[in-house]
C-alpha cells in the first residue's frame, strides 16, 4: 500500500461524525473558526462560528462597524452620519436615520443635532468634542436592538434599534428608531445623571439603560414612560466603563454589562484588577417583595455562551457538547488600546484562560475595534 492510500480522507468524513468533532471545538478564536476553513463540509457541519474581530491596520476609514446581535451590524459613514443595517450572512440591509438626527416623542419635527467630519485632522466633531481619531468616536455610542422571536434571518420586521449617543446628551441622550424612519425618536430620563447611559438593553417590552453611577433607568417601551430605577448590583464598588474611562486606572475596578436573554435580562460583573480580568459575577434582574426590580447575585446565566467586549454583548445558547452552563469570552483593552487580550471563563468550573494577546506596537486606525461577532 502506498504512503498516499494510507492517508484517510479527512474531507469525507460521515458529517454525524464531523458534527461531533465541531462541537468539541469551543475556542472562538482559533478552534472553532480554524475548523470551518478546512471545506464546505465541515463549514456546514460546524454551524456559525463566534469570530473575534481583531484590530488591523487599513488605510483612514470613513465608515465605523459596531456589530449587535443575530449576524446584524450597524455601519456608520463619518462623513455625513448617515448609518444602516447590515446582515453579514444574508447580505440584507435597512435603512436607519442619520445618527445626529432626532424627533420628540409624538412630533413630527425632524432636528438635526450639529455634526461636523473634519477629514484633514482625522477626527469627528460634535458640539466642540474632538476625537483624536475617527475610533475614538466608537466610545461616544452604545448600541442595542429587539429582534421579536421568531424573526427570519435577515428580517428586520418587528426591529427596534436604541442608541445613547453623547452628541445628544445635551437633551436627552437615549433614543430609539425602527428600520425606515426619519429620525431618532428621544426617551426622556427619569434623573438626569451627568454623562448619560453607557450600557443598553431592550427586553420584554422595557428599555434599560445602566447609568454612570450604576443606577439603572427603566422604560416602557411602547409608552416611553419612565418607570422606576433600578440601584447598582450589591457590593459592586469602583464603578468603570469604556465609554468615559472613569476608574479604570487605579488598581481595582468593575466593569458591568447587561444582556437581554430570551428569557431574563442578566448582567456580567467583570472585576479587573493589574489590568487583567480577575473574576465574573452573574446578576439577575428580579422583582423583590415589595414589587421594585432589584438585582440578585446567580451562579450562572444558564447554557448560554455570553460575549462582552468593550461597548457591546451578545450570546448564543451553550448545546452543552463539551461543558454545560454559562461561558464568557470577554475582551480587554488596556487605555489607548495598548494592549488587548481575550479571555474564556466557565461559571461552572470556575476557569479563567486567555485565548488571544495583541502583538506589541503602535495602534494605527481601524475600522472598529475590538470585538466580537456572532452570526
Amino acid at each position: 500500500m502506498s504512503a498516499q492510500e494510507e492517508q484517510p480522507d479527512w474531507l469525507n468524513l460521515p458529517s454525524d461524525l464531523l458534527t461531533i468533532i465541531a462541537r468539541r471545538s469551543r475556542d472562538a478564536v482559533t478552534g472553532l473558526t480554524a475548523f470551518r476553513s478546512v471545506c464546505r463540509a465541515w463549514r456546514s457541519a460546524a454551524g456559525p462560528a463566534p469570530r473575534l474581530l481583531l484590530l488591523l491596520p487599513r488605510p483612514r476609514p470613513t465608515r465605523l462597524v459596531f456589530p449587535l446581535a443575530r449576524g446584524w451590524s450597524i455601519v456608520f459613514d463619518v462623513r455625513d452620519a448617515a448609518c444602516h443595517l447590515s446582515h453579514l450572512a444574508t447580505g440584507a440591509t435597512a435603512a436607519l436615520p442619520r445618527l445626529n438626527a432626532s424627533r420628540g416623542a409624538g412630533s413630527d419635527v425632524v432636528r438635526h443635532v450639529r455634526y461636523l467630519d473634519c477629514n484633514d485632522l482625522g477626527t469627528a466633531i460634535r458640539s466642540g468634542w474632538i476625537y483624536l481619531t475617527y475610533l475614538d468616536f466608537v466610545d461616544s455610542l452604545r448600541f442595542a436592538m429587539h429582534i421579536p422571536p421568531g424573526s427570519g434571518s435577515g428580517s428586520v420586521a418587528g426591529m427596534t434599534i436604541m442608541m445613547y449617543h453623547m452628541m445628544h446628551d445635551g437633551e436627552t441622550g437615549m433614543l430609539f428608531c425602527r428600520p425606515g424612519d426619519v429620525a431618532w425618536t428621544k426617551v426622556g430620563k427619569p434623573n438626569r445623571t451627568r454623562f448619560g447611559y453607557f450600557d443598553l438593553a431592550y427586553h420584554d417590552g422595557r428599555m434599560f439603560g445602566m447609568g454612570v453611577n450604576g443606577e439603572m433607568a427603566v422604560f416602557d417601551a411602547t409608552t416611553l414612560d419612565a418607570l422606576q430605577p433600578v440601584q447598582r448590583p450589591p457590593a459592586t464598588p469602583n464603578l468603570a466603563n469604556k465609554m468615559y474611562g472613569i476608574c479604570c486606572r487605579i488598581e481595582e475596578f468593575n466593569y458591568v454589562h447587561l444582556v437581554a436573554l430570551p428569557s431574563k435580562l442578566v448582567l456580567v460583573r467583570t472585576t479587573v484588577k493589574s489590568s487583567r480580568p480577575v473574576a465574573f459575577t452573574i446578576f439577575q434582574l428580579v422583582s423583590a417583595p415589595d414589587g421594585q426590580l432589584a438585582w440578585r447575585m446567580v451562579a450562572d446565566a444558564g447554557n448560554y455562551e455570553l460575549f462582552v467586549d468593550g461597548y457591546h454583548t451578545t450570546f448564543r445558547e451553550n448545546d452543552g457538547a463539551n461543558g454545560g452552563g454559562t461561558w464568557i469570552y470577554y475582551v480587554h483593552e488596556t487605555p489607548y488600546l495598548a494592549f488587548t487580550a481575550a479571555y474564556r471563563y466557565s461559571m461552572q468550573h470556575k476557569k479563567l484562560e486567555c485565548v488571544y494577546k495583541s502583538p506589541k506596537g503602535s495602534s494605527p486606525e481601524f475600522s472598529t475595534k475590538s470585538t466580537w461577532f456572532v452570526p
